[in-house]
């Protein structure tokens, strides 16, 4: 199943595709002012299903290239995704022969954030480190992120400093009360547009779209029930991993019982020799 963000843009990507909203953000962000002017978009849109595209990236003159990201599932890989789209980013800006050459490539420094309004709890603020996900320590190759919640919180430092973002939460934040409250999405979102409309929170935009882009770009029942879809193949993938464990297990002790020699073992069960020597350990069968 092809995730929706293939051929059609999210509203968080459509209302953040503008400079002067980017420049909002930014600013609050980084408390650094910075001109429209100054601001180039540079979102990868993913011509085909299988091309990279991201929500958000922009240059800040030619300083910076900030990639932004909404998530309303939790994904621990997004700063394995990130590095994809940076690595992409970086691709079109620099010339392929160029890396070949004696002089230093001058590239703009990159800069992370993961925006999240979904339901699981999380702190407001937390970093993501593309080192966590590496199987042994090493100091060659990190990426980090910032993440925030950006779920409607009065308190939320970041939604205060950024207007447009709060207006986004809280057009989020009446989609799930009138879900709740037991109406259809569709009739959720209406709803919502209404609302944001009467009380001036991103009346321009949703003044300016017409209703049934706004419904189609809104995807959090494709979300959740991608989800749950995702959780499901995880679930069954950790159990055909332990029952294949639990089999090798078996075979490992029956041959330990025989004192077969360990390599015999290694070979026939199909698993490291420190396996081996582990599983006679665990279990009073180790012998020379």
């Amino acid at each position: 199943m092809k995730a929706r963000r293939t051929y059609k843009d999210s509203l968080f990507r459509d209302i953040f595709n503008d400079k002067k909203r980017l420049q909002g953000i930014y600013y609050a962000l980084t408390g650094e002012k910075v001109a429209v002017k100054d601001i180039k978009i540079t979102t990868l849109r993913g011509t085909f299903f299988e091309d990279i595209k991201n929500d958000i990236s922009f240059m800040v003159g030619n300083r910076h290239i900030v990639l932004m990201e909404h998530q309303s599932t939790l994904s621990e890989n997004m700063p394995l995704r990130m590095l994809w789209y940076i690595a992409k980013l970086y691709r079109q800006r620099v010339k392929p022969d160029a890396p070949y050459k004696k002089t230093r490539i001058l590239l703009p420094a990159p800069e992370f954030y993961v925006f999240y309004n979904g339901t699981d709890e999380t702190p407001e603020h937390w970093i993501m480190r593309l080192s966590d996900a590496f199987t042994e320590k090493t100091h060659s190759l990190e990426l980090e992120l910032s993440a925030f919640n950006i779920n409607y919180d009065k308190s939320s430092e970041l939604l205060q400093k950024c207007n447009d973002l709060k207006c986004y939460s809280i057009f989020v934040a009446q989609v799930r009360q009138k879900i709740s409250e037991g109406k259809p999405l569709r009739q959720a979102i209406i709803k919502a547009i209404q609302y944001c409309k009467e009380n001036d929170f991103l009346k321009d935009y949703f003044s300016n779209k017409e209703q049934r882009e706004v419904l189609d770009m809104v995807n959090f029942k494709w979300d959740w029930n991608r989800a749950m879809e995702v959780r499901a193949e995880e679930a069954a993938e950790e159990a055909t991993k332990k029952a294949t464990e639990a089999k090798t297990i078996k075979v490992v002790i029956n041959m330990l019982k025989d004192r077969e020699p360990y390599e015999k073992i290694s070979r026939q069960a199909d698993t490291p020799l420190e396996n081996v020597m582990e599983i006679a350990k665990r279990n009073n069968l180790a012998y020379n």
